[in-house]
């Protein structure tokens, strides 16, 4: 996977922890979800990964990446909005997400981002599926669990 394609979806990753900041409490069920990301790449299958979502993992998971800052975040039962800033080294991102709650077990982010690298900047549109697969979460395959360990 291209360092552009890592640095996007890691972005898109971030769009579900996002919402910790601005609230106490995971406001969707806890436990271990499912997030499905098409691949920006035709004829690639979708990324699809785990998260452990929960009170504590959700503000672990924000505040463990200080390469990006998030702004204008507003928080509602239905869902939620946000900008994201990640001034890194080797590039430039910035977008917008939206996200929409519906239920308790499912929730959709819509982003837009733009990322600039030796001054030329891509515009890249995405939309993530997350939903939720039980109570219980597997530490060997989740994302969050599996990043946590490392810090």
């Amino acid at each position: 996977m291209s360092s552009l394609k890592s640095a996007a979806l890691g972005a898109i990753v971030l769009m579900a922890t996002a919402v910790s900041s601005a609230q106490q409490k995971f406001p969707l069920r806890s436990g271990e979800w499912t997030a499905t990301t098409p691949d920006p790449t035709p004829d690639k299958p979708p990324f699809v990964m785990l998260f452990c979502l929960n009170d504590e993992l959700w503000t672990k998971a924000l505040n463990a990446n200080p390469s990006c800052q998030i702004q204008q975040l507003y928080i509602t039962p239905m869902g939620g909005s946000y900008s994201l800033n990640c001034p890194m080294k080797a590039f430039q991102m910035t977008g917008k997400v939206k996200l929409t709650f519906d239920g308790m077990t499912h929730m959709t982010a819509i982003a837009s981002f733009d990322t600039t690298v030796n001054g030329k900047t891509t515009h890249m549109d995405s939309t993530s599926d997350y939903r939720w697969k039980g109570p219980a979460c597997d530490p060997n395959a989740d994302m969050n669990l599996k990043f946590n360990k490392q810090h």
